[in-house]
Parts: C-alpha cells; sequence; structure tokens
C-alpha cells in the first residue's frame, strides 16, 4: 500500500548533516489532503527559516527539538508540540535548535474547516495548540508517530487518524464551488480577475467572499496574491539575472509593482529574500 505513495528524499550535504524532506501524497483523503511531509535535519542549530505563506492550514507533530515561531524575527515563542499552523498571509519566521524532526499534513484549501469544524478565519496568522481542536489525546499520538520505522509509515498512520475526525457537511454546493474557484486561482497562477469568481460560480460577491474567508481562512484577492508570489518563486533561479519574463507570464507591467507585492507579503525585497534563503526554505518553497 506504501508503494502507492510519491517520495521526495533527502539531499546530503557533506558527511554529517543530513537534511531534507520527504513528501506523500494521500490515498484516500486526496480531496481533503494535499500532501505529507517530514523534515528532518541532523544539524540545524539557531537556523532561522523565513517561510514563504502558501495559504495552507498544516497539522505539524514535532519529533525533535524544541521549535520557535515569530512574526518579526525578534521575539520568538514555542511552538506547541502538536500544532495548527501555516495560514499566515505574510512572513513568519522559524527557529530551529539543533536535531529537526517534523511531521506535518498540509490540508487542501478549502477543506480543513472540515477537519477544525470551525470557520479557518478564527486561526488566521496565528498558530494554536492542536489539542485545543482535537483534544489533548493527540499528544499521545506523537509517540506512536516516533515508533514508527519510516516517514512513509508515519504519514499513513496520520491519514488514518484523519479518517476518523473528518465531520459531516451540510454545505456541499459552496465547498465546491469554493474548492473550485481556488484551483482557478492556481491554474491562473494568482494572475486573474477575482471579480469573475463569484459569477462563474454563481453566488453573489458577498455570499462568495464570506465563504471563500470560511473555508480558505482569507479573502480571494489575498488568496491570489500570495500564490501569485509563490509562483514566482516557484519558478526563480537564483542564477537569473533578469526575471522579467517570469513577471510578464505572471501579469505584472513593472519590477516596481511586482517588488512592492513580494515585499509586503515576504517582508523582504526579491534580492534580499533569495540572498539569504537556506536550503531548509527552498524545499518548503516546492513543497507546495
Amino acid at each position: 500500500m506504501l508503494a502507492l505513495y510519491d517520495i521526495y528524499l533527502f539531499v546530503q550535504i557533506g558527511h554529517s548533516c543530513f537534511m531534507g524532506i520527504v513528501k506523500t501524497r494521500p490515498l484516500f483523503l486526496e480531496k481533503y489532503v494535499q500532501c505529507f511531509y517530514s523534515v528532518i535535519e541532523n544539524e540545524a542549530t539557531n537556523i532561522i527559516h523565513r517561510r514563504l505563506p502558501d495559504g495552507t492550514l498544516d497539522l505539524v507533530f514535532n519529533l525533535g527539538e524544541a521549535v520557535s515561531l515569530s512574526r518579526d524575527e525578534v521575539q520568538f515563542l514555542p511552538m506547541p508540540a502538536v500544532s495548527l499552523t501555516g495560514l499566515y498571509p505574510n512572513r513568519n519566521f522559524i527557529c530551529y535548535a539543533e536535531k529537526v524532526h517534523l511531521v506535518g499534513v498540509v490540508f487542501q484549501p478549502g477543506t480543513a474547516h472540515l477537519f477544525i469544524k470551525d470557520s479557518l478565519e478564527h486561526i488566521k496568522a496565528s498558530t494554536i495548540d492542536a489539542a485545543d481542536i482535537f483534544g489533548r489525546d493527540i499528544y499521545l499520538l506523537r509517540e506512536q508517530l516516533a515508533s514508527l520505522p519510516s516517514e512513509p509509515a508515519r504519514h499513513h498512520f496520520l491519514e488514518k487518524l484523519l479518517m476518523k475526525y473528518i465531520g459531516q457537511f451540510q454545505e456541499e454546493y459552496h465547498m465546491h464551488n469554493i474548492m473550485q474557484a481556488v484551483r482557478n486561482i492556481h491554474v491562473a497562477e494568482g494572475n486573474l480577475d477575482i471579480g469573475i469568481l463569484h459569477h462563474e460560480h454563481l453566488m453573489s460577491e458577498r455570499n462568495f467572499r464570506r465563504k471563500f474567508v470560511d473555508f480558505v481562512g482569507m479573502g480571494p484577492k489575498q488568496y491570489a496574491g500570495i500564490i501569485r508570489i509563490k509562483s514566482f518563486s516557484k519558478r526563480y533561479k537564483s542564477s537569473q539575472m533578469n526575471y522579467n519574463n517570469i513577471l510578464y507570464d505572471l501579469g505584472y507591467s513593472d519590477q516596481a509593482h511586482f517588488n512592492k507585492d513580494f515585499r509586503k507579503i515576504v517582508g523582504s525585497s526579491p534580492g534580499m529574500y533569495f540572498k539569504e534563503m537556506n536550503p531548509l526554505a527552498e524545499n518548503f518553497i516546492h513543497l507546495i
């Protein structure tokens, strides 16, 4: 059964530092879960990772050393050992201490509310203890995850767990429309007229925006802006001296407009962000 997963393995750096991301696809919850992942690094003392927003909610189990989070790279607070995180509309920073071993679930945009049984707007731009949603027993699962023999086995274990938590939903029509709108945004790489989406999905503008915020955690315009910047970052290569062709494809008429959007979401200029980016941050760009 595990052979049906797509697995993206690690990179080896030197002889002692082993790091990277294992990513697998769900077998049964593809409609609700985008992917499972594990982040592993044996030597990560005081590495600060500026994570590029991607508009998704993650359920994360920390099987390694302490991890701290910050919104300003000044004040860092401990990340709960089992947390709901990732739904940030703009910059956030992650500080790792020594051994890193995170096992996470990335929910499909538009479906995470089925698991937490609430509007995602309530946890936007924050990291919360997963026990507040799933109960204290979820902490017992950390030991079970740690005892499993491989990362794909841990991912399969989490998928079976989530199948028990998914709730009944009475707004299937609206959820289908919002998920289709999310797909439209991704196909266009964020470069589309948000104003026409509610017409395409036969919803009033007000109702469309309200449902989008409830199901995705932010408004459609803000979400499209994040996907636009993420699309650029996936295409960008550090060796490129000129990236005007990418900006043109993404609908930017000039570099100044792009730089403003990038700084608003990432909190840094494009040049500074890619210059300072460590390998772990680069792996996260291509995770989703």
